[in-house]
């Protein structure tokens, strides 16, 4: 080991591996009376500005000028694509939630790559780590949540009004755990409802950046004891057995808000991702590939891109197959993808390089940031279905446009290190862009008026819905080890009963347990926080195996999801499992802002007239009339609401036996 001193400061070289060494410390340039030529100042620029860009895109070029990598916006495209088609069409586009675990994938692989890259040119700093970070992240964060919470303030002020420690989750990157917390289901989006669910991947994404420096050195520390090969192999080996961690915590039946939530769960494709980052900075290509194995390779990359494709359409993530295998192998599906578009003896870089993508895939962090706030908002305004597609477009024009313009907002930071290059052209460029923003700022001033004076009242209703979640769910748990079997002659009576009702629900079903239990004394109740009506008919079953089942059976099911299309299946198998002898009584959904509300309760009625056993207890036409039995998040009832819906559910029960008799 020797030290070097030189201009740019201090460097520990090792003669028998150079990627060794690593600067130990950047010394500023100092101008004195040695005066630095213009033009020597701008090259210098130039070759900054290269390896940022080196930094920024994560591959070199196959120029071999080292600044990016063709196709690398092409994978962002289809990422984000995904995403926002999977926000705007829920129904159609049921997998492109699948983008994320992209993102997840592709920031693992680039920080792999870009601080092993900069190791071996001994130029890792941890402080610029720090502030490229910062930079890149928070100032267009910043940007689109203040003036987010402005617009909203006029437009939608419900939204809003206890949007503080949402704010502060996001801020300080622990928005997926404060979502796990609030029991915030992603895809039914019925708990906490805010233009800014889609930031939980961002709090992922903060807490590896945060713990990146530590894993980047027990990779350095591995590579030096042992060699960069077993470092990668321990990033490879820590990603599989993290993969393990979502399929062994999954249960039939359960919220899947903690599995796809969780960084724990999801942490493996950023592992797997930086193992492949770690694997391209030290490849060194081999001779040019044949022409056999080029079509095989394209013909599994065009597979590739189909398998994702038909994931996008087909993945409902509430399938239970998604936690137990399909999400692990849609991320191995990926890192293929990101391989073999990083290898220049393959055409699939310049392909997926063509101008459309490389702009989207620029672009691809603030259309992140905006698509889920517009939409949100226009689906709260009904605004979608005025003008079929043409809102949708407008949508789409919107988030392109606020994209751009947070991007060239954000960029004013870069200005200063550049004005003393160009400072007219500078000057007049940032007055343009502010120019173009004075619009926003009274907005976003709003913004932070909003955020200052967020109520608590929000929080404080979804406090006291999870604790009497919590006690109903204690009381549910002790009903089972006090279940009686009922009765043989019970079960085959022709007419309902009051008693031995077996009721089958969501949270709105428990957070009414006790109200229910008061008027119906010996009802069965199982009821579960983001049950969706497929799980119904395993509940009926368990019910049945116990001895619970009666002849009167009360659902509530339709909250967390639409009964029809993708659903229908399992809701008629429900009904055809109860069969014609048992006298069912479903209960209408309320959840206003969900697209399958209206659906939802057309379906029921149709159900009604199919099956006569059914009968409709018209919850959603009630509670329409009184808004004051509902909670904060105008869905769940409140003290008052949950003796009105267990009242109707008793009436409608009493008026049938009266008919019956």
């Amino acid at each position: 080991m020797r030290n070097l001193r030189s201009a740019h400061g201090i460097q520990i070289f090792n003669k028998a591996d150079p990627a060794k060494g690593f600067l130990l410390f950047q010394k500023p340039v100092i101008s004195g009376t040695c005066r630095i030529e213009r033009s020597q100042m701008k090259n210098e620029y130039a070759a900054v500005k290269d390896t940022a860009s080196d930094t920024e895109n994560g591959f070199p070029s196959k120029g071999g000028k080292g600044n990016r990598i063709s196709g690398l916006d092409g994978l962002r495209t289809l990422a984000i694509t995904g995403v926002t088609l999977f926000h705007m069409f829920p129904h159609t586009i049921r997998g492109g939630w699948l983008g994320v675990s992209l993102f997840f994938v592709l920031t693992g692989c680039l920080l792999a790559y870009t601080s092993e890259k900069s190791r071996i040119r001994h130029s890792f700093s941890l402080r610029s780590y720090i502030w490229k970070r910062i930079k890149r992240i928070y100032p267009s964060l910043l940007i689109m949540i203040l003036l987010t919470v402005g617009i909203y303030s006029v437009l939608a002020p419900d939204v809003i009004k206890a949007i503080r420690m949402e704010v502060v989750s996001v801020v300080l990157g622990y928005n997926n755990w404060w979502q796990i917390s609030e029991n915030a289901d992603y895809f039914t989006r019925m708990a906490n409802q805010s233009p800014f669910t889609h930031l939980w991947f961002l709090g992922i994404e903060l807490q590896y950046y945060l713990l990146w420096p530590l894993l980047f050195g027990l990779y350095i520390a591995v590579s030096r004891v042992l060699s960069p090969r077993a470092g990668t192999f321990l990033f490879l080996a820590g990603g599989v057995a993290a993969m393990g961690i979502m399929p062994f915590d999954f249960g039939e039946g359960m919220n899947m808000t903690r599995l796809y939530y969780g960084t724990d769960t999801r942490i493996y494709a950023l592992l797997l991702g930086g193992a492949l980052g770690f694997y391209l900075a030290r490849r060194i290509p081999s001779q040019e590939m044949g022409t056999f194995r080029k079509s095989g390779a394209s013909l599994l990359y065009f597979l590739a891109l189909l398998f994702t494709g038909a994931g996008y359409v087909l993945l409902d993530g509430q399938f239970p197959q998604v936690y137990q295998w399909a999400m692990g192998a849609y991320t191995l599906v990926f890192l293929l993808l990101l391989l073999w578009t990083a290898d220049s003896r393959l055409p699939f870089g310049q392909l997926m390089d063509n101008p459309l993508f490389r702009w989207i895939g620029k672009y691809s962090y603030g259309i992140f940031l905006w698509q889920y706030p517009v939409i949100f908002l226009f689906r709260y305004m009904k605004w979608e279905g005025t003008m079929p597609y043409a809102m949708e477009a407008l949508e789409l024009l919107l988030i392109l446009l606020l994209s751009v313009w947070t991007e060239l907002l954000s960029g004013l930071l870069s200005v200063p290190s550049r004005l003393f290059l160009h400072p007219r052209k500078m000057a007049i460029q940032a007055a343009a862009i502010l120019l173009i923003s004075l619009p926003a700022f009274p907005f976003m001033a709003y913004g932070c008026r909003g955020i200052w004076n967020s109520a608590d009242s929000r929080a404080a209703d979804m406090a006291e819905m999870k604790e009497q979640f919590a006690e109903n769910e204690k009381m549910l748990e002790a009903q089972q080890t006090e279940a009686v079997p009922i009765p043989e002659e019970k079960g085959a009576e022709s007419r309902p009963a009051l008693d031995h009702v077996a009721c089958i629900g969501d949270s709105v079903m428990l957070g009414s347990a006790m109200a229910l239990r008061d008027v119906l004394p010996d009802c069965y109740i199982d009821a579960k926080v983001s049950r969706y009506v497929g799980a119904g008919l395993d509940v009926a079953r368990q019910m049945n195996q116990m001895g619970v089942l009666g002849n009167t059976v009360v659902v509530s099911l339709g909250t967390n999801g639409p009964l029809d299309g993708q659903y229908e299946e399992e809701t008629r198998g429900l009904l055809d499992y109860l069969g014609p002898d048992r006298h069912i009584f479903w209960v209408t959904v309320h959840c206003p802002a969900t697209s399958w509300q209206d659906s939802n309760n057309a379906y029921l009625r149709q159900i009604a007239r199919a099956y006569p056993n059914v009968t409709l207890v018209d919850w959603q036409g009630e509670v329409t009339k009184h808004p004051e039995w509902l909670g904060g998040d105008n869905i769940h009832p409140n003290n008052e609401g949950t003796a009105a819906y267990a009242g109707l559910i008793h009436d409608a029960i009493a008026a049938k036996m009266g008919g019956a008799a």
